[in-house]
């Protein structure tokens, strides 16, 4: 008497057979063909080397994001964003100068600047200067550029005019470069 094979047992049959015979096949990681790794930069460690060399006294950078699939290569050069604590942002360039060793640049005309901050700080100055409920209007973004300066409307108890200013690299106002026209 002959025994059927039910075509379920024997599909799960070979289907057994194949993963036990697959696993058996697995790669190994000492095998001779394994490939060169590439080396990344430590993007922490940049971002934290940012934080440490871009913030000043009066403006800390808050935040920074830099690739993490950079390739190591001495002279190599990638950009980071970061965020400062007065809604300035903005670009950082970086140079790879050799092992675990790195400069830190903005960007020259990629740091920009909420007009309200602005606003609230030549306000602050103006009020200092002893100008009496100063209102001042700016502009909604403002990029930072070395050597230029900015204008802004401003009022005061009725008064009209205008308040020219620069702005430092990381996007907070020259207190002694405000005058006001």
């Amino acid at each position: 008497m002959t025994r059927r094979l039910d075509p379920r047992t024997a599909l799960l049959s070979v289907l057994a057979f194949g993963a036990i015979a697959a696993a058996g096949c697995g790669g190994d990681d000492n095998s001779s063909s394994t490939t060169a790794q590439t080396r990344t930069v430590d993007d922490q460690q940049i971002e934290q080397g940012i934080k440490q060399q871009l913030s000043t006294t009066d403006n800390e950078v808050t935040k920074v994001s830099c690739p993490a699939d950079v390739e190591v290569q001495q002279g190599g050069t990638f950009n980071c964003s970061v965020t400062y604590a007065n809604g300035a942002t903005g670009k950082v360039t970086v140079t790879q100068k050799g092992a675990n060793n790195y400069t830190y640049a903005l960007k020259p005309g990629s740091v920009q600047v909420p007009g309200s901050t602005v606003e609230a700080e030549i306000n602050k100055d103006l009020a200092a200067q002893g100008v009496k409920d100063p209102q001042s209007n700016c502009p909604d973004n403002i990029i930072v550029k070395a050597g230029t300066t900015v204008t802004c409307d401003v009022s005061s108890a009725g008064a009209t005019g205008s308040v020219m200013f620069s702005l430092s690299a990381s996007g907070t106002v020259d207190s002694s470069s405000v005058e006001t026209g």
